[in-house]
C-alpha cells in the first residue's frame, strides 16, 4: 500500500511541476478523499524549490493542524502561510510564518495580506501562491463574492507575475466557482480517486 500511494504521490508531483512550470494560473480540481495525497505531493513540490517565493492561503485547515500534519516537508523558509480559520475557530496560537485573517469573510483583507506577503521579496525570484481551497470559501461566503475575490486576486497575481495554483474540492465546487475557475485557469488538471 506504501508503494502505490508513494507512486500516486510522485505522479502527481510530476503533473503539478509540468503545469505549474508552463502555465501562470493552474486549477486542481480533487475528491476529498484524496486532500491529504494533494497536499502532500504539494509539500514535497514546495521542498525542490526553496529559492522560491511562496504563500499558502488556507482556508480548509489550520496552519497549526498542517504543520502536525506535515512538519517534516514544511522546512522551506521562504513559505509564508496566510491562515483564514485559526482565529474564527478560536485558535490563538501565533506562530512567526504565518499572517492570521479573523476570518474566511474577509475577502478584501485577505487580498491585501496575500500582495503585501511578497511587497518585499526579490522580483528575480518565482512567487507562488497555493489557495486551499477556493471551494471552501464558499462555505463563508455568497458565490458571488468568492467569484468576484478569484477574479480579482487572479487579474493582480497575473501582473505581479505570481504563479497561483488554486485547489478546489469537488464535493464542494458549485456551478459558479467551476465557471470562474475555468475561465481563470490556464490550465486545470482534475484528479480522480486513483489520480489516473
Amino acid at each position: 500500500m506504501i508503494l502505490i500511494t508513494n507512486t500516486l504521490i510522485d505522479g502527481l508531483k510530476e503533473r503539478i511541476a509540468n503545469a505549474v512550470s508552463t502555465n501562470q494560473s493552474t486549477g486542481i480540481i480533487i475528491p476529498s478523499n484524496n486532500y491529504s495525497d494533494l497536499i502532500c505531493s504539494l509539500f514535497e513540490y514546495m521542498d525542490t524549490k526553496p529559492d522560491a517565493i511562496w504563500v499558502y492561503l488556507t482556508i480548509t485547515k489550520p496552519f497549526e493542524s498542517l504543520f502536525d500534519d506535515y512538519s517534516n516537508l514544511i522546512n522551506n523558509q521562504n513559505i509564508i502561510f496566510i491562515d483564514c480559520i485559526s482565529h474564527a475557530a478560536g485558535i490563538s496560537k501565533e506562530k512567526s510564518n504565518c499572517i492570521y485573517i479573523e476570518s474566511p469573510s474577509q475577502l478584501e483583507s485577505i487580498l491585501l495580506e496575500i500582495m503585501n506577503s511578497y511587497k518585499n521579496t526579490d522580483d528575480k525570484k518565482n512567487k507562488y501562491l497555493i489557495i486551499d481551497s477556493l471551494s471552501s470559501l464558499v462555505i463563508y461566503n455568497d458565490a458571488p463574492l468568492v467569484t468576484e475575490f478569484f477574479t480579482h486576486l487572479i487579474n493582480r497575481t497575473r501582473l505581479s507575475d505570481i504563479t497561483t495554483i488554486s485547489l478546489t474540492i469537488e464535493e464542494e465546487l458549485n456551478d459558479n466557482i467551476r465557471k470562474i475557475l475555468y475561465l481563470k485557469s490556464d490550465k486545470i488538471i482534475k484528479l480522480k480517486e486513483s489520480f489516473i
